[in-house]
């Protein structure tokens, strides 16, 4: 086959130094795509649960690391985050949780929270059924993370956030993971 005729993949190299992302941010900038793996790796490192009680001051270190690369990062989280919570929106997930007590669809998003900032293994583990979700467990917290890091960059209100994501992860968005299920309970 002619060389010029073949088919050149793009290679990127990433590099380290002063001024720069760490190697694993420049990916995800120049992708526009954040893996699992790198949401779990930002919210393990960067979460201060030396602040625990004051969930402001936990997420801080994130939404700063957010904030200095830009909105290309800002929005892969988002995404990321959505798709992993859209993920566990199943009615099976929810039923473990409420057997004795009333549906929260708001209190359900908040509880599928506390699945993302307690390790890839944990959540894992929840979206395979291995380990049943906590009820007693909940993070709402997290959800502000992306608009709080975009207001600090723009300069402008955490409600002017403009980035809508491809999954929705308010409950019950997920229509297969709701199969049977007809109308919202709140």
């Amino acid at each position: 086959m002619d060389k010029d005729n073949e088919v050149k993949k793009e290679r990127k190299y990433y590099t380290s130094g002063p001024g720069k992302p760490p190697i694993f941010i420049q990916a995800i900038l120049y992708e526009k795509k954040m893996s699992a793996i790198d949401f779990f790796h930002l919210t393990d490192a960067c979460l201060d649960w030396e602040k625990q009680g004051d969930d402001i001051a936990v997420i801080e270190p994130l939404v700063t690391l957010l904030a200095a690369w830009g909105d290309d990062l800002i929005f892969a989280f988002h995404d990321t985050m959505a798709e992993l919570l859209y993920s566990l929106d199943t009615q099976k997930i929810a039923g473990d949780i409420y057997k004795d007590r009333s549906f929260s669809a708001d209190e359900f998003l908040y509880i599928r929270c506390a699945a993302l900032i307690n390790s890839k293994r944990y959540y894992n583990d929840i979206v395979s059924g291995r380990r049943k979700l906590k009820g007693s467990l909940s993070f709402e917290s997290i959800l502000s993370v992306p608009a709080f890091a975009w207001a600090r960059v723009h300069g402008k209100p955490e409600n002017e956030y403009p980035h809508t994501t491809k999954y929705c992860y308010e409950t019950m968005s997920n229509i297969e993971g709701w199969k049977g299920k007809t109308e919202r309970e709140d």
